[in-house]
């Protein structure tokens, strides 16, 4: 259980070329003054943010398949989202949940399964732009698009998820403590073709 991947002593700027990224996708119209996320599929990490400042930064894992919006492609979701629901407080370390629902496993390191776990926490994504990760056959809440611990923590930092974004345990505990229910929460990928346009230019509806 490693506790050394916030490895921020105290808030950190945004670099210029990160202001760049989050200015792209309009962050101070969506966020604001609030607490926001953002998940960056180019560098396998989740920076929870407010004022542009960075408050943490975690090695994340998001989808082996790479991205897209459509339901059953095991694909994560880029754009704009935010927390419709938080499970799993109190939860011991390796809660197994299933359907968002604790069962009555707790995993351990070394425990063998075949199985890609969802444990410990979990932050149920919502689409917030529609036609692109809200509503229909590309709606982010109904594809279950967590944010949650894992089994496979070897591969955080690579793309190795089936949709969701993976955490280290210990990690999403810290995160899951820190990002408040409604938060916005952005995934973002640069090299994007055609696909995912509308998703990372999109401003707030009026």
């Amino acid at each position: 259980m490693d506790d050394s991947s916030c490895k921020q002593e105290e808030p950190t700027p945004l670099t210029p070329e990160q202001e760049s990224v989050l200015d792209t996708h309009f962050w101070d119209e969506w966020v604001g003054e609030s607490l926001g996320v953002w998940v960056s599929v180019d560098e396998q990490v989740l920076r929870i943010i407010r004022n542009r400042t960075i408050l943490c930064a975690f090695p994340c894992a998001t989808a082996e398949k790479g991205t897209g919006f459509i339901a059953n492609s095991m694909q994560t979701p880029l754009g704009w989202h935010s927390v419709k629901t938080k499970v799993g407080e109190g939860a011991p370390w390796g809660q197994v949940f299933r359907g968002a629902k604790a069962v009555s496993q707790v995993w351990k390191p070394g425990d063998p399964t075949k199985e890609d776990l969802v444990l410990t926490r979990l932050l149920w994504l919502t689409g917030e732009e529609p036609g692109v990760n809200q509503g229909g056959n590309v709606d982010s809440y109904n594809r279950f698009i967590y944010i949650h611990g894992t089994n496979d923590e070897a591969r955080i930092g690579t793309p190795s998820s089936h949709g969701c974004v993976r955490l280290k345990n210990d990690d999403v505990i810290k995160a899951f403590d820190l990002i408040p229910k409604g938060a916005r929460v952005l995934i973002s990928e640069q090299a994007k073709p055609s696909e995912g346009a509308v998703a990372q230019n999109a401003s707030p509806a009026p």
